[in-house]
């Protein structure tokens, strides 16, 4: 049963991030002026910053324009998505068991987004698509990056946010499956069926086995050509409408973002990539979706990268044109956006090593803008103009942008008729919005019936609330806050929307946005696994809205036969009454020099006390990924509890500089055959 409750506490003030300089736009039309980005590489692939405006030519709509803005944009430039590391840290690995590091909008290097074409993929390249994602995550992904991943079959997974936590990622490619109710075939150019031995040879990598409909009803579907031509066109709008929907999220985000799409093959009627000799039917509805998709990558600065997770083949005659056909959608994305395929190719790996090449920086080209751009006036129709930028010098090639609606950004930007559309678009966005101060805890607990939930925190800043006063001058607010909790999944776990109102006069409000407001969540959890807790804040009077989240991984017992619940930390000195409460756990902010206090519970497979002087429990403290506690911190039992809840205190170090602290606990059980070792993170601010 869910628990729903508001309450006001006394809190510390929270601090405002230090936001870093934000770069400058990529792609935006005004009525008078357009400004494109693009990259220029020579035959090996390297970047070429050092050009002039006069190397480059911009034609649109076949007509030569006047260059009246040029600049290079270095993206490793101070201030503008540069790590705050050194690079000696960046290349330092994670300790297998750290949390996500929290990063600052200064801390940002690149942005990436994974999507996973699991409509197209067949079983043979998700293999591959999941063996390559490891490899990146593991040994390219750098400290700096943003990275989240998204698959084209599932809308609302627990992985579609940013995170820089590997751990969160790795979770995410564990959980990609083949998508049976896709396209994607056992192998990609076998319609005859899987072939079962190869399959058995890739069980034991851990790649799940796929969920076949049966093999009369698959038979019939692969036999009838115009049912798949049919299913195949459906499958392309799917794929192209969830790229759309990326676009939409991205589009606030600032920078230059890259997309890269894992797929077999688009097929796009009426798209032809240059240099194809294909005569391909014309389909223009298809037409229209795609250059609309175009459009808001643009906006939206995003560069999408194709790699045909395929790899190199080897077909039969008959065969090729059908492959040439299904890469077409692949290569003119990728050009139309600025960037590039990878086809026919078994180096998916390189690939991204290339795509990072290109992230190193941009030309930003400003020009004229076309007559006629729309403001979005009713009735008005924007036409689609082309856009071909060239650039002088042997072996250099230009990529850039191919066209875009004549409408302004701000007629092009996504609108939204009613508060829960304003509300659900912020929950389930790539980042947390900030107008309105919103903190989301979520903790993994265990209640007195072994019961398993998810405890969630939601803190909300009244000071960004507007209050008006009514003729009595009493002084009222309204909230609509909606939370959402999902797993890997399309469906969410547990949903919770509430329109709340504040009444309070004059004293109570200045007690109130200082002490600050609390909402608190009890998601029971029927299975372990992944979860993503998000929660959106809107102010009903200004239409302001504040998101958070966090992940939260449930362990599972009867794998792991021990865990950890997550640490409860309060500050030692404060009234007895209020230690270890949500307040403290929601805020979890500390002054150096202080006794931070700690309680966390042991749980495990069997049943009854945990054995005294079997488990031996620890805690440690980080920061910036180094240990800094030289002492044992001691750790000993709850008074009056089964043996199961411990707990402890240890001093802050009056010396500690202001920043971002994880504790953790540890505890490992030497009662079996083999010591069995558990750990739980909790993280913490020290603050002037």
């Amino acid at each position: 049963m869910l628990r729903w409750m508001v309450f006001p506490f006394l809190c510390v003030c929270l601090l405002q991030a230090q936001e870093a300089a934000p770069p400058p736009t990529v792609f935006s039309v005004s009525t008078t002026l357009v400004q494109i980005d693009s990259v220029v590489t020579d035959a090996k692939g390297h970047q070429v910053a050092n050009l002039k405006p006069g190397d480059f030519q911009v034609l649109v709509d076949r007509k030569l324009q006047a260059i009246t803005n040029f600049s290079y944009i270095h993206l490793d430039s101070p201030g503008l998505n540069r790590p705050s590391l050194s690079p000696q840290a960046l290349r330092k690995p994670l300790p297998s068991a750290n949390p996500a590091d929290v990063l600052k909008p200064e801390d940002v290097r690149r942005s990436m987004v994974l999507v996973v074409d699991d409509l197209s993929l067949s079983f043979e390249s998700m293999y591959s698509v999941r063996r390559t994602l490891r490899k990146f995550i593991d040994e390219q992904m750098q400290s700096g990056d943003l990275v989240a991943l998204w698959e084209t079959g599932r809308s609302n997974s627990v992985f579609q946010q940013f995170t820089s936590d590997k751990r969160v990622l790795q979770a995410a490619v564990d959980n990609l499956h083949w998508n049976p109710v896709g396209l994607g075939l056992i192998n990609p150019f076998d319609p005859t069926g899987p072939r079962l031995n190869q399959m058995m040879s890739l069980v034991g990598t851990g790649v799940a086995l796929p969920r076949t409909a049966p093999q009369t009803q698959r038979d019939r579907s692969i036999d009838n050509a115009d049912e798949r031509a049919y299913s195949r066109l459906n499958t392309t709008v799917g794929t192209l409408d969830v790229l759309g929907q990326l676009m939409d999220e991205l589009r606030p985000v600032g920078g230059r973002k890259a997309v890269v799409l894992f797929s077999d093959g688009i097929n796009m009627p009426g798209i032809s990539a240059p240099g194809s000799s294909l005569q391909i039917s014309r389909n223009d509805e298809l037409v229209t979706r795609f250059r609309r998709l175009i459009d808001r990558a643009n906006r939206s600065g995003a560069i999408v990268y194709t790699v045909d997770a395929r790899g190199l083949v080897y077909l039969e005659p008959a065969q090729l044109s059908a492959l040439d056909l299904s890469q077409q959608g692949l290569l003119q994305l990728a050009e139309d956006t600025g960037g590039f395929a990878t086809v026919n190719s078994n180096g998916l790996s390189e690939a991204l090593d290339r795509i990072e090449e290109e992230q190193k920086g941009y030309y930003l080209i400003g020009f004229k803008a076309p007559e006629n751009i729309g403001t979005g006036s009713p009735g008005s129709k924007p036409d689609y103009h082309s856009i071909k930028v060239t650039v002088n010098g042997r072996g250099l090639r230009a990529h850039s942008r191919s066209g875009f609606f004549g409408e302004t950004d701000e007629a092009a930007r996504p609108k939204y008729d009613t508060r829960q559309a304003q509300m659900l678009a912020a929950v389930q966005s790539l980042f947390n919005k900030s107008d309105l101060h919103v903190r989301m805890t979520a903790l993994y607990r265990r209640t007195a019936k072994g019961q398993t939930v998810v405890h969630n925190l939601l803190y909300v800043d009244p000071r960004d609330i507007t209050f008006r006063a009514d003729l009595y001058g009493i002084q009222y607010a309204a909230l609509d806050i909606v939370i959402l909790a999902s797993g890997y999944g399309v469906d969410p776990l547990a949903a919770l929307s509430r329109h709340v109102t504040i009444d309070a006069n004059d004293d109570k409000l200045k007690q109130l946005r200082k002490d600050g407001l609390l909402f608190t969540l009890d998601v029971p959890v029927k299975q372990a696994g992944p979860y993503q807790i998000r929660a959106c804040v809107l102010d009903s009077t200004s239409r302001i809205a504040g998101s958070a989240g966090q992940y939260i991984d449930i362990p599972d017992l009867k794998k792991r036969h021990l865990a950890l619940t997550t640490p409860a930390i309060d500050d030692i000195s404060a009234p007895g009454e209020t230690r270890f409460n949500d307040v403290s756990s929601a805020l979890r902010e500390f002054r150096a020099g202080s006794r931070l206090a700690f309680a966390f519970r042991i749980e495990t497979d069997g049943r009854g006390a945990v054995a005294p002087g079997k488990i031996d429990t620890q805690i440690q403290l980080y920061r910036d990924r180094t240990p800094i506690l030289n002492n044992p911190v001691s750790v000993a039992p709850v008074p009056g509890q089964d043996g199961r809840a411990v707990g402890g205190e240890l001093r802050l170090s009056s010396s500690l500089p202001p920043g971002q602290y994880y504790l953790q606990a540890i505890a490992t059980d030497r009662g079996g055959k083999a010591p069995r070792r558990a750990s739980s993170w909790i993280e913490f601010q020290v603050v002037e």
